[in-house]
């Protein structure tokens, strides 16, 4: 994201911009729907960058679906995609969505094609609405298979790694998800060794933790991206930072500093455990999406 996009994601600024440019807020836009047709999408463009033979440029391609069209447009200086709810479809709030990139050997934005148009169409409460889905987390992965269409059509079969960080990051999280797993499981083993020796009282608690955080991590999976945010800091750096400085301290200030450090390690295992606690729900909310999902995709009675 530039410093431009940035700034006119702060909240004060907002209400000063026009409506295509004010990113989308609309908690109801992120329904099963929407994550069915993100998918589809992702789908389609993975299809079309995988094509080899089929002419390609000045083509128009499209896809029904039942319960939405999906229509790509390649140009030679440009690349479009349209998302559209039809009638059948089981989304609650019906919406239209337009992206629109720039080839990248045209105009380009941090090495990827840069993007002209974004913007979301949707009706509620009486009002016909629009707004912005460049940033939004629901659509980033249709941006990156967009882009990686434009890849393919200009004889690349994957994006650069130097070409957006952005991108690349978003590929790389969902690749590597299992080793930074393994990577925070092995930094929480090197913690208990480290602090093994710390008196009874302190090593009492930060055990407490460290379960509670084993428990997040077996899971590792099903956190969302600030919750695993919050355990890597809390790993990474705030353990550390927190026990390495009572660890230097004089055997009169450590018995002085005790109880406030205990205190501390404390308030980390409520958090941790709330995020443990919650693990159970997220199962079952995952597996009721996965169905919700599969009913709109294959139930033929409707």
């Amino acid at each position: 994201m530039t410093f431009k996009e940035k700034l006119l994601h702060q909240e004060w600024i907002q209400p000063f911009l026009p409506n295509y440019m004010k990113p989308l807020h609309e908690p109801r836009i992120e329904e099963d729907a929407t994550s069915l047709m993100v998918h589809e999408t992702e789908e389609f463009l993975s299809d079309l960058a995988s094509l080899s033979e089929l002419p390609r440029l000045n083509k128009t391609f499209k896809r029904k679906i039942k319960g939405f069209l999906l229509k790509v447009k390649i140009k030679p200086k440009k690349l479009h995609l349209e998302m559209h709810d039809t009638k059948r479809s089981q989304a609650l709030i019906k919406k239209r969505i337009y992206i629109t990139i720039y080839r990248k050997s045209v105009k380009a934005e941090k090495g990827l094609g840069k993007c002209i148009d974004a913007t979301i169409y949707f009706h509620t409460d009486g009002r016909n609405i629009v707004r912005n889905v460049k940033h939004h987390p629901l659509f980033r992965p249709v941006f990156t298979h967009l882009h990686m269409l434009d890849s393919s059509l200009s004889g690349q079969n994957l994006l650069p790694q130097s070409e957006s960080e952005e991108t690349v990051e978003l590929q790389r999280a969902h690749h590597n998800e299992p080793d930074e797993k393994s990577t925070l499981n092995a930094e929480l083993k090197q913690l208990e060794r480290r602090y093994a020796n710390l008196n009874n009282s302190i090593t009492s608690v930060f055990s407490n933790v460290s379960a509670s955080l084993k428990r997040c991590l077996e899971e590792f999976n099903l956190l969302d991206v600030e919750e695993r945010h919050q355990l890597k800091r809390m790993l990474i750096k705030e353990i550390p930072d927190l026990l390495d400085t009572y660890q230097s301290l004089t055997p009169s200030q450590k018995k002085e500093m005790e109880e406030d450090v205990i205190r501390a390690l404390e308030k980390m295992n409520r958090f941790v455990g709330k995020i443990a606690s919650s693990l159970d729900h997220n199962r079952m909310e995952r597996l009721n999406h996965l169905l919700r999902v599969n009913k709109m995709r294959y139930d033929e009675n409707k």
